[in-house]
């Protein structure tokens, strides 16, 4: 799971650079929306498979340490950048309405709520639901200092809600079955064949989510179960982990309509996600990888921007260059960012996460360790 967490990571990088139209490796939306069937498959794994989140609040103060440091350091670097470029970031407040100023603002600091601003635009000076971009007079998301965080504010959105749900399978078909709803809806009325209707909707989403919930649910016991019936079987999440990431890899060149395979791929890693996890259970080097992916994910929006901002000077024009040079910087940033301030919020979050239910009460009142 680790390995392919990169690998999805890196197609949303591929999403922002030039070569090839930014479709490359599964592409941009499809990686995110795997992205979300990891979240519910995950999620539902802390949540069901130990006590240790018997307490809600332990659960959200863990997803904050997970989220809120890296995303902070990130935010903090890009308003650093923009001020050595001379670009002005707060220029865009001016010329927008109080309420804009105020959505912006809240969701920068907040990240809830960053995936709402894709739905909102500016007409005659006001703020209003939009159903395209092409509707604002303004795109309000150049006001969002880690533009790609709008994918947090949906995940957030799950986060809010998992443990109320994840823990009772009516309730989880429930909402499966209202999410289903939405997206026929949206695909009926044509809405849903639009951005930003095509992954950034919380209600459709949500099915994603669910899928990886219902994945750990019922088909990692059954996975498990059979792995320990022979030694032939031990080698499944090696050749499920090889087969997504060969199909990850070669998924922008097969030749067959993004609606047909896009679906194929979303089936095919819903029913082996649960192999990719014991793999990496199996091995440190996967789980390792999969600590990259979220400082990759945060943090390359920001080396794209100061990349272009120096190739493009550079009279540098070969888009795959540019586009591997993203690439890199990408990673490099994501393993140093992990390894300053990641790692050590990891441990924290760990520390954290074996403490008693009396010493986080205890926390919440003080705010110290």
């Amino acid at each position: 799971m680790g390995l392919l967490r990169v690998i999805f990571a890196i197609s949303v990088v591929f999403a922002h650079s030039p070569w090839h139209d930014g479709v490359v490796l599964v592409g941009g939306q499809l990686a995110v929306q795997l992205f979300y069937v990891i979240s519910g498959f995950l999620i539902s794994h802390i949540l069901t498979s130990s006590d240790r989140y018997k307490s809600r609040l332990k659960f959200y103060v863990s997803r904050w340490l997970r989220l809120y440091p890296l995303y902070y350091a990130v935010a903090s670097l890009s308003l650093l950048a923009d001020f050595v470029a001379r670009r002005n970031f707060f220029s865009l407040y001016h010329s927008l309405p109080r309420s804009a100023d105020i959505l912006l603002v809240a969701s920068n600091l907040l990240i809830f709520g960053q995936d709402w601003v894709m739905f909102l635009g500016i007409s005659h000076g006001k703020l209003i639901p939009i159903t395209r971009f092409a509707q604002s007079e303004f795109s309000l998301s150049s006001g969002l200092l880690v533009p790609q965080a709008w994918t947090l504010g949906v995940e957030m959105s799950f986060y809010a809600i998992a443990p109320f749900v994840l823990r009772s399978t009516k309730i989880i078909v429930s909402l499966l079955l209202l999410a289903i709803l939405v997206r026929v809806f949206l695909l009926a009325t044509g809405v849903g064949l639009q951005d930003p209707w095509t992954y950034r909707f919380f209600p459709a989403e949500l099915l994603l989510f669910l899928l990886g919930a219902l994945s750990q649910r019922y088909l990692l016991p059954c996975y498990r179960k059979h792995l320990s019936l022979g030694a032939r079987a031990r080698n499944l999440p090696a050749i499920a982990v090889a087969f997504l990431t060969l199909l990850s890899l070669i998924y922008f060149v097969i030749p067959v309509k993004p609606l047909v395979k896009c679906p194929i791929m979303l089936l095919a890693f819903v029913v082996l996600c649960p192999l990719t996890f014991i793999f990496q259970e199996r091995f440190r080097w996967d789980r390792a990888f999969g600590q990259l992916s979220y400082p990759i994910y945060l943090g390359h929006m920001l080396t794209v921007w100061v990349a272009e901002y120096v190739l493009v000077r550079s009279h540098v024009t070969n888009t795959l260059v540019r586009s591997l040079i993203n690439v890199i910087l990408a990673i490099a940033f994501g393993w140093a960012l992990n390894k300053l301030l990641g790692e050590p919020i990891e441990r924290i979050r760990s520390k954290f996460k074996r403490s008693s239910g009396k010493q986080v009460a205890h926390l919440a009142r003080t705010g110290t360790e």
